[in-house]
């Protein structure tokens, strides 16, 4: 309760603890396969992969989608990376298809040169509503991968489905824990709150035909009856649900209001520490000028976001949806740091569902000059580390070409090549010392 509190009243962001990884549902189909996981309360991603065809980097063709709780509303997105045959920044065309309509829709961008064929919010439903969908590129119909409905069963759909209702629950509760959280969500509301409750199923001819179905047949007197019974439960609901609004309104400004003293506090208290240390900070509650927080993917992504987290208040969270990938501060003009002798910062390891496998830091000084990846002792899983590392070990470790007086990169952070997907890590209070 307490740290729902604080979200609400100091960040807005992500409304919830990340967890680990969960599987809720995985089918294989010949050569197609259907995986549904969610990441805590945070996320829901399901990926429809195709093993026919190949991209261009050998991985199978998949349609990704995601919600995320951001911000106080559910983001969602489609994605998709381009077969192999298939030119990059060429229109590209998704077409949608029903068997007694023949297309229903169309959607033509064309394609990035990283693979990403695709990224638009409104394509959820009509991949759920057609029965096939064709990618095509010029003239190239044939060899493109084909989705048809059938391939996604009851059970898949039902697992994602019941993933995104419970996003819908944990943001209708922060919306509800303070009241600079319900400001927050009340512009937002009534898109946000409902945009994916029984998205997968009211859009389907044959429930809403069975509903007309089942209200004709009603008997008037019934119909009126359960109205007034309708009504009657959402006026007492209405009031019940204000009274705990109002209650654990005025608990959550209280709260807040102690914690945020109590961070001042401590941010003084820091403050003076610096004034007596040589310090440059990278990062602490915010990203400090003149370093920006960057991110790269060979494939897939990896996310980054400022969420609050208990008392380290504001931090850097990085999520690894890709197994080759890195997040890192940048100074685009890059900095000589021949004065300070450290690099410091704390790590929380929020979830790893790898059977094995490190983390690695290092600094980079324009490509291709770098220190070389930096093997760090990982963390127990949700336990706040710190760590020190000495510059000068960065410089002599073996294959190290590190030139302190240009770095342009202080600090990046990995896990092991090839072994990345599904970490998050926690990152806050990164800084150079002498």
């Amino acid at each position: 309760m307490q740290s729902k509190i604080l979200i609400a009243a100091l960040s807005f962001m992500s409304c919830s603890v990340i967890a680990d990884v969960k599987t809720l549902a995985h089918e294989i189909n010949e050569n197609s396969e259907i995986t549904v996981q969610n990441i805590g309360d945070s996320a829901c991603v399901l990926n429809y992969k195709n093993g026919d065809y190949l991209t261009s980097e050998g991985f199978p063709v998949f349609y990704n989608f995601q919600a995320e709780l951001n911000n106080g509303e559910i983001q969602r997105g489609m994605q998709s990376w381009l077969p192999h045959g298939m030119k990059p920044n060429k229109v590209t065309t998704l077409s949608f298809h029903d068997d007694n309509k023949g297309k229903i829709y169309e959607y033509t961008e064309n394609a990035t040169q990283y693979g990403d064929l695709f990224y638009k919010t409104n394509l959820f439903k009509r991949f759920l509503n057609a029965e096939k969908i064709f990618i095509k590129q010029g003239k190239v119909v044939k060899k493109m991968p084909r989705y048809t409905k059938a391939d996604l069963p009851e059970q898949v759909k039902k697992a994602f489905q019941k993933c995104v209702n419970n996003l819908a629950n944990t943001l209708q509760e922060f919306c509800l824990s303070s009241i600079d959280a319900s400001e927050l969500c009340s512009a937002k509301k009534a898109s946000a709150k409902n945009a994916y409750v029984n998205e997968v199923i009211k859009d389907d001819p044959k429930v809403i035909a069975a509903a007309k179905a089942a209200e004709v047949a009603k008997a008037p007197e019934v119909a009126k009856a359960a109205e007034v019974v309708k009504a009657a439960e959402v006026v007492k609901a209405a009031e019940v649900a204000k009274a705990a609004e109002v209650a654990e309104a005025a608990e959550a400004v209280k709260s807040a209001e102690a914690i945020a003293a109590a961070k001042v506090a401590e941010i003084a208290k820091e403050n003076h520490k610096a004034k007596e240390r040589k310090i440059l900070s990278i990062f602490s509650d915010k990203v400090e000028d003149p370093f920006n927080l960057k991110h790269y993917a060979q494939y897939d992504s990896v996310s980054t976001s400022q969420v609050v987290d208990g008392s380290h208040g504001k931090v850097t969270r990085i999520r690894y949806q890709t197994d080759k990938g890195v997040a890192y501060f940048e100074n685009g003009k890059g900095g000589d740091y021949s004065e300070y002798s450290y690099l410091e910062f704390d790590l929380k390891l929020a979830s790893d569902p790898r059977d094995d496998g490190g983390l690695m830091i290092k600094m980079d000084c324009f490509y291709p000059c770098s220190s070389g990846n930096y093997s760090i002792e990982k963390p127990e899983l949700d336990i706040w580390k710190h760590y020190k590392i000495k510059l000068q070990d960065l410089i002599k470790q073996s294959g190290s070409t590190l030139d302190i007086t240009k770095v342009s990169a202080p600090f990046a952070i990995l896990p092991d090549w090839g072994k990345q997907r599904g970490v998050v890590l926690m990152v806050d209070n990164v800084s150079l010392t002498d």
